[in-house]
C-alpha cells in the first residue's frame, strides 16, 4: 500500500512538472538551452522540435495560414564575437540565405541587445501545394549575441505561411511580443 501511494505521488508530481508539447498556450513560457521565451498570438502552439539540443521549433496551424517559431543557438564567429553591431550586420549580409525572396531587409535593432540584427523577408512557397498557385511566406527574425554565453548567437524567427486570400495579420507585432519576452540564462 505504501509503495503504491509513493508511486502514485511520484507520478502525480511528475505530471505537474511536465511540459505539454502538444498544447502550448499563448503567453506560456517555453524554456530552451540558455534562454526562454513566451509564445505570442491568441491560439495554442505545438512543438515540432523540443528538447533535442540547440533548437526549438513551434507551429500553429489555422484554416488559411500557419505560423512557426524557430529559435536556435549557434556558435559565433571563429575569431570571436563581433566588436560592433555594424560588423555583425555586415557579416549577416554577406551570408544571405539562398531562398527565393521577393523582399529581404536587414537592419540593426538595439532594443533587444547591443549586437542585434533584425530581418524581414517575404516570398512564394510552392512546397506541398494542394491549391492552385503558391502560398506566401512572411518572416521576421532577430539574431543577437547571447549576453551570458561567450561567442554564441541566438536566432529567433517567427514566420507566417498563408493563402493569397487569407486575412492580413500583423506579423511584426507578434515578432515584437516574441522578441521582448526572451530571457537569457547562462549554461552551467
Amino acid at each position: 500500500m505504501k509503495r503504491s501511494m509513493l508511486l502514485f505521488f511520484i507520478l502525480l508530481l511528475s505530471a505537474c512538472a511536465s511540459f505539454d508539447k502538444t498544447n502550448i498556450l499563448p503567453g506560456q513560457e517555453v524554456t530552451g538551452l540558455g534562454y526562454s521565451f513566451s509564445v505570442p498570438t491568441q491560439k495554442s502552439w505545438f512543438a515540432v522540435e523540443y528538447g533535442t539540443g540547440h533548437r526549438i521549433k513551434l507551429s500553429q496551424l489555422n484554416d488559411q495560414d500557419s505560423y512557426s517559431i524557430l529559435v536556435s543557438l549557434n556558435r559565433g564567429p571563429s575569431r570571436g564575437m563581433f566588436q560592433s553591431a555594424e560588423a555583425h550586420l555586415k557579416a549577416l549580409q554577406r551570408h544571405k540565405r539562398s531562398v527565393s525572396r521577393f523582399n529581404h531587409k536587414e537592419w540593426l535593432d538595439t532594443r533587444y541587445g547591443d549586437l542585434c540584427v533584425r530581418y524581414t523577408s517575404s516570398g512564394e512557397d510552392w512546397r506541398g501545394r494542394n491549391n492552385a498557385g503558391p502560398a506566401m511566406v512572411a518572416s521576421v527574425g532577430l539574431v543577437c549575441a547571447h549576453p551570458k554565453i561567450t561567442n554564441v548567437l541566438i536566432d529567433i524567427e517567427i514566420s507566417r505561411r498563408y493563402e493569397l486570400d487569407a486575412p492580413s495579420s500583423d506579423l511584426a507585432a507578434y515578432a515584437d511580443e516574441l522578441f521582448s519576452s526572451v530571457e537569457y540564462e547562462s549554461i552551467k
